[in-house]
């Protein structure tokens, strides 16, 4: 029987080593709609796994590596739940290497075209997060998030932190941010429950089929509040139609109080994720910075109307 690998020596070999590994062992094994395998280069490592672009004769996938099953359970769990409300995402299937090759490992392809960002403009990215907004935590309750509590209690205990750093960093008074935002919380449209969310809205994590987008990446899906989703989205396409947005809001009913209260949550998580490369001594980082912070307090200052 060959060696089995674990998953920490996956992350001693490093991307390059592993991408140079699966090139031997996958090149001409038929996968799925992709046809035979190409080429395997790596594209990402993260927390949850390692992350391979594969090429095949009748397109691309994204070939994911978990180091733990129980990931892959839960990203199931997600999937499942994205197919029921009819929202279009990249499919997953199983494959082996070898039998028991990977000891801690379970593979996942995506088997749809996969492209560096879908250019087609916001507005049906937006009705795709829409239709996963349909996913409530009340029907389908929490399985394998691990998660206690009300989720915006736990989200403002982080605002706070990241206030606290913002404040630590460069010497700025944030207590008007901290009386503003307990006043605009006060205010949100209350829900029913929290909606099944992506949690990583980017261009990367956004595929095409046909001339329709496609979700990928749900592997950090989660219950909150879906104007999380939309934040980020925002970001990303600025160019969203403000109907389009209102039309979102409307149909959910939330109001423009809400919407600025999520955007000032996203644009302060964005602050202290570059105030983090400014201070390490990326000067390029500073026009980051000074953009989102200029921002928060424009909001402030208009009283979030």
């Amino acid at each position: 029987m060959g060696r089995e690998w674990s998953w920490r020596e996956a992350r001693v070999k490093g991307r390059e080593e592993w991408a140079s590994l699966l090139r031997g062992k996958l090149k001409g094994r038929v996968l799925g709609p992709l046809g035979g395998v190409r080429d395997v280069a790596p594209m990402a490592q993260g927390k949850k796994g390692l992350v391979f672009l594969v090429e095949g004769d009748l397109g691309r996938g994204v070939l994911r590596l978990y180091g733990d099953p129980l990931v892959l359970a839960r990203t199931r769990k997600v999937y499942g739940l994205c197919r029921g409300a009819g929202v279009s995402v990249a499919r997953i299937c199983l494959f082996e290497v070898g039998g028991r090759w990977l000891r801690h490992g379970v593979w996942g392809v995506s088997l749809e075209e996969w492209v560096d960002a879908w250019r087609g403009g916001g507005e049906p990215v937006l009705f795709e997060l829409a239709r996963l907004h349909t996913v409530r935590r009340s029907r389908w309750g929490d399985p394998l998030w691990g998660r206690q509590g009300e989720w915006l209690d736990m989200e403002m205990e982080r605002v706070h932190s990241r206030l606290e750093r913002w404040s630590q960093w460069l010497g700025v008074d944030v207590s008007p941010y901290r009386e503003w935002l307990e006043e605009m919380r006060r205010c949100l449209t209350p829900l029913e429950s929290y909606s099944l969310v992506h949690g990583d809205v980017a261009l990367a994590n956004l595929g095409a089929r046909g001339e329709d987008p496609v979700l990928l990446d749900l592997d950090r899906a989660f219950f909150a509040h879906p104007l999380l989703d939309v934040a980020a989205l925002v970001h990303h396409f600025p160019g969203i139609g403000k109907e389009s947005l209102d039309d979102y809001l409307s149909v959910l009913g939330f109001t423009p109080r809400d919407w600025t209260f999520f955007l000032f949550l996203f644009h302060l998580k964005r602050l202290v994720r570059a105030l983090k490369h400014y201070r390490k001594g990326e000067e390029e980082w500073g026009e980051v910075v000074q953009a989102h912070g200029e921002w928060l307090e424009s909001v402030v200052k208009n009283g979030g109307d």
